[in-house]
């Protein structure tokens, strides 16, 4: 196992933080944060509640920035595979139906998901953002070609 060694605000934030989070939570005045803080034995002064907040959402930011790099393009994946599994489970659906009707529903159904995959597409940033990207990216090889065309002749 390998221990990391944690920075006195790291530990600060560690310790504190579940009541930290109450108070913000609860938009409490420094006084009821003190007050709260000294209930839960630790007599903190106001320069102190101010720091420990400070620290605290400064780790906050530092989280945000980790959900930002990592979790959420993780989670459009993650969102991105069920919408296909679930119309993969609509297309066994469908060869399984015996009556029009019931066909009808369920093309009706996968037609509903497929619309939701696109508005996903087209909604979401960071798809939006890959798709001008991967579009000018291939722009760049059509000219690219489209030169070496003129210069052969």
């Amino acid at each position: 196992m390998v221990r990391v060694k944690l920075s006195k605000q790291a530990q600060t934030v560690i310790e504190y933080g579940s009541l930290i989070k109450l108070c913000l939570i609860q938009r409490l005045t420094t006084l009821e944060c003190r007050e709260l803080f000294e209930k839960n034995g630790h007599d903190i002064s106001e320069a102190t509640w101010y720091r420990l907040k400070a620290e605290y959402n400064q780790g906050t930011n530092a989280r945000f920035l980790e959900i930002a790099k990592h979790e959420w393009a993780d989670e459009h994946v993650l969102i991105l595979d069920k919408f296909k599994w679930i119309e993969q489970q609509y297309h066994r659906v469908l060869n399984d139906c015996q009556e029009p009707r019931d066909s009808k529903a369920v093309l009706d159904s996968l037609c509903k998901v497929q619309e939701q995959i696109a508005l996903f597409y087209d909604d979401t940033p960071l798809m939006s953002k890959m798709k001008e990207t991967l579009e000018a990216k291939l722009q760049e090889l059509q000219d690219a070609k489209g030169k070496k065309r003129t210069t052969k002749k």
